[in-house]
């Protein structure tokens, strides 16, 4: 197996793993979205949380301990 080939088999399976994982999260967020019985206030909240970016929420809680 040459170096390219196994570039090109890291790279495929680094595609599908991202494809697989923003799938679950979707299907999740689907999931608790119907379970939760939220309201349009509490929803528009949890969109706001789901777009911030994962740095400045580790952040937010490192500063919070």
């Amino acid at each position: 197996m040459t170096w390219l080939e196994i570039g090109l088999w890291t790279l495929a399976f680094s595609i599908a793993t991202s494809l697989f994982y923003r799938k679950g999260v979707r299907a999740g967020i689907t999931h608790a979205l119907m379970t939760l019985n939220l309201d349009a206030y509490q929803t528009e909240i949890l969109n706001n949380e789901l777009k911030k970016d994962s740095h400045d929420v580790a952040m937010k809680t490192m500063k919070l301990n």
